[in-house]
């Protein structure tokens, strides 16, 4: 049994690459260096110091706090404090620093606003960015030639921080959707396991429960075969267990031959005759499997349901498929309800479902004179999940 799960390495690395990222945001804070040692070559006064470096230590911490969570796949958390304080921030610093920190605050601010503010927000803010920087650069009387690249550059990143934004809200979906795809995955896996436990105890149940009416109708008439019986019904009940047990590790592979002995020692315990006939030649293991599932539930509805006199099983195989026909001559027990044979019940809802995903065909109906027939073709090369 195949269960798909989540990639264990797949959470450590998606941990990995965001500490990576946040570390990165340390590396980029470097670029403060450049406007605050040209600031303190100048030789300020110590409180515009002090209130430099403490303009700095907001505008990193507002900056980091915002990037923090985007990194840590949150970007539609807004932090409206964080980039009103690094705005502010910004905007005190640039008389204090002047032109080196119009070059470098740019990539900050624009990097945050991408993050926190929506399309048009984002876009106006960017244009509103440009206007100040360059405003500040003319104040500072820089040359026009270092001047003109100044908003191409910031519209460039503008967009760069737009794509990465979108990029990111893409990945997040698309880790939802991996989650999504998991758990429907998981959810068909515990449907198959259901319907493969229905399939295996519902037979051997079956037996259990015919095989104790007879005993308990000869505890009177025959003692010692009524014993006997009991005895079937004690491996019954053993075999009931060993095969929950085999389905609990693994997906248990029934054989063919094996189904068809059990069917037909079943049948002849309860009175009816059985016939089978065998394929003209041999069938493939993986087809096999697939018709040796539609021989248990073919006969577990005849001991069930159809007070049949007479039951007749047949194999076919032919250069495309492999085919098994079990027909009865009897009637419904009682009314068509979820446990009849008529009725669409879980065994044969399983069935149809296993041998239609591996290609092939189910009918089941009742007979124009009367009786009860199920017929399975599956294709002689079966997909691995038809199993």
């Amino acid at each position: 049994m195949t269960v798909p799960v989540r990639s264990p390495a797949r959470e450590p690395a998606v941990r990995r690459g965001r500490t990576l990222a946040r570390a990165t945001c340390f590396v980029w804070l470097l670029l403060v260096v450049w406007p605050l040692r040209v600031f303190l070559a100048a030789g300020p006064e110590p409180v515009a110091v002090v209130g430099a470096l403490a303009l700095v230590a907001g505008f990193a911490a507002c900056w980091l706090a915002i990037m923090w969570r985007v990194l840590g796949g949150r970007a539609l958390r807004r932090r409206p404090w964080a980039l009103a304080g690094m705005t502010g921030s910004a905007l005190a610093l640039l008389p204090l620093f002047g032109a080196p920190w119009a070059y470098t605050s740019f990539v900050f601010v624009i990097s945050a606003f991408a993050a926190s503010l929506g399309d048009r927000a984002f876009a106006v803010a960017a244009a509103a960015t440009a206007v100040v920087e360059v405003l500040v650069l003319v104040a500072a009387e820089v040359p026009f030639g270092q001047l003109w690249w100044v908003p191409l550059v910031i519209a460039v990143q503008a967009a760069t921080c737009y794509g990465m934004k979108h990029m990111g809200l893409l990945l997040v979906r698309l880790q939802a959707a991996y989650a999504e795809v998991e758990r429907l995955a998981v959810e068909n896996e515990r449907l198959r396991f259901a319907r493969d436990l229905h399939d295996t105890l519902g037979h051997t149940l079956t037996s259990i429960t015919i095989r104790s009416q007879l005993a308990a109708r000869l505890a009177t008439t025959d003692a010692a075969r009524a014993a006997r019986e009991m005895s079937e019904v004690e491996g019954a009940a053993r075999q009931a267990l060993d095969e929950v047990r085999l389905a609990i590790a693994g997906y248990r592979t029934p054989s063919l031959s094996a189904e068809l002995e059990t069917a037909t020692r079943n049948l002849e315990v309860a009175g009816v005759e059985v016939r089978v006939s065998p394929a003209d030649g041999p069938i493939p293991a993986a087809a096999e499997v697939l018709l040796a599932w539609a021989v248990r539930e073919a006969v577990t509805n005849v001991l069930r349901h159809s007070r049949a006199r007479r039951c007749w099983i047949e194999l076919g195989v032919s250069e495309t498929a492999a085919s098994l026909e079990v027909r009865d001559d009897g009637r419904p027990t009682g009314p068509m309800d979820d446990g009849d044979a008529r009725a669409p019940g879980n065994g044969l809802a399983g069935l149809a479902e296993r041998v239609g995903n591996a290609g092939g065909r189910l009918e089941v109906g009742t007979l124009p004179g009367g009786g009860y027939r199920l017929r399975a073709r599956v294709p002689l090369e079966v997909p691995r999940s038809g199993c």
